[in-house]
């Protein structure tokens, strides 16, 4: 070799340097381990819904690596493939082939005395549909705990029943990987979490945050119930003009007809209470051949922000009682 051609080659591999995106130090990322150990709590409870069984994720390592060294230990499992445009890269997360059967077994009612099924066969149709929805729901997770850090899109791609090395790109495009221990009953399997670090790189410094709070994912079916239950729940007014002790004798000489004095006047304020607790002052009022009442004030802060601001513009049409 040439001293011209030694000095070409060695210019190139300067050049190579100064654009290669920096590896990231992973261990000084806490915030991305936070968002990976949310994510496995998040994944625990979203399959609540696939079986009754409790299930149990757990982070077992987060690394960085080349995606050759990652992937040759999940030859023989699922993935799915997302395009995240605000990186302008995939990311990838897959589930082995024990993940896989472990789970289909309890969600169709197995109590875990026998051992799952296992086959070194490619998997079915109905295996890999299966697997896919457990992978939509853990990118659902993911991209959801990464909007403290990154506002992301996650659009799936494709599904790979058997993952190549090359399914990220180059074999070594430096990567952080996260293992995810899954269990169920006696089995369980691995998931895997797979994102470029050059998608990680510019929002390094947020992820290097110590106390950088992890937003946590909504369940829109809950969040819809519970204010449903709430705005709908019945609650019984008492419009009270006064009330007057009296003896047991004047309750039992008490005839039809009979007028019972009372210590107050019609423009005097009237009580609403519910459940023996006062919420409201109000005035007595007359319209359309029924007696209505006029909130005037809220009682007492047990009512609350919500009943203070129905306060505002309610009206009863209760009757008073004697």
């Amino acid at each position: 070799m040439t001293a011209k051609s030694t000095q070409s080659a060695a210019a190139k591999r300067m050049l190579e340097a100064l654009t290669e995106t920096p590896k990231l130090s992973i261990d000084k990322l806490p915030v991305l381990h936070a968002i990976f150990e949310r994510v496995a709590t998040t994944c625990s409870e979203s399959l609540r819904a696939v079986c009754s069984v409790p299930t149990t994720f757990f982070i077992n390592q987060v690394k960085g690596d080349n995606a050759w060294d990652i992937l040759d230990d999940y030859e023989d499992s699922i993935a799915a493939l997302f395009y995240v445009p605000e990186w302008d890269t995939s990311i990838l997360i897959g589930i082995d082939r024990k993940f896989v059967f472990s789970l289909i077994e309890v969600a169709y009612g197995a109590d875990g005395n026998e051992t799952p099924f296992d086959s070194d066969r490619p998997f079915s149709m109905f295996e890999s549909r299966f697997g896919k929805e457990i992978l939509m729901m853990a990118a659902e997770a993911l991209q959801n705990c990464f909007e403290s850090v990154s506002s992301v899109t996650f659009r799936f791609d494709r599904i790979e029943t058997s993952v190549e090395f090359t399914v990220m790109g180059p074999n070594d495009m430096p990567v952080v990987a996260a293992q995810v221990l899954f269990q169920v009953l006696d089995n369980g399997g691995r998931m895997y979490m797979l994102i470029p670090q050059s998608a990680l790189y510019p929002i390094r410094k947020k992820l290097e945050r110590e106390h950088q709070p992890i937003s946590l994912p909504n369940d829109p079916r809950w969040t819809k119930r519970m204010q449903r239950g709430i705005a709908q729940t019945d609650v019984k007014l008492d419009a009270v003009l006064e009330k007057r002790l009296m003896t047991l004798a004047e309750v039992t000489n008490l005839q039809v007809g009979q007028l019972v004095p009372l210590n107050t006047h019609s423009y005097d304020l009237i009580t609403l209470d519910s459940g023996g607790e006062v919420l409201f002052r109000a005035k007595l009022g007359q319209a359309n051949d029924k007696f209505i009442v006029i909130i005037e004030s809220t009682h007492t802060h047990k009512a609350g922000s919500v009943i203070e601001e129905i306060a505002k513009n309610a009206t009863k049409d209760t009757p008073p009682k004697k």
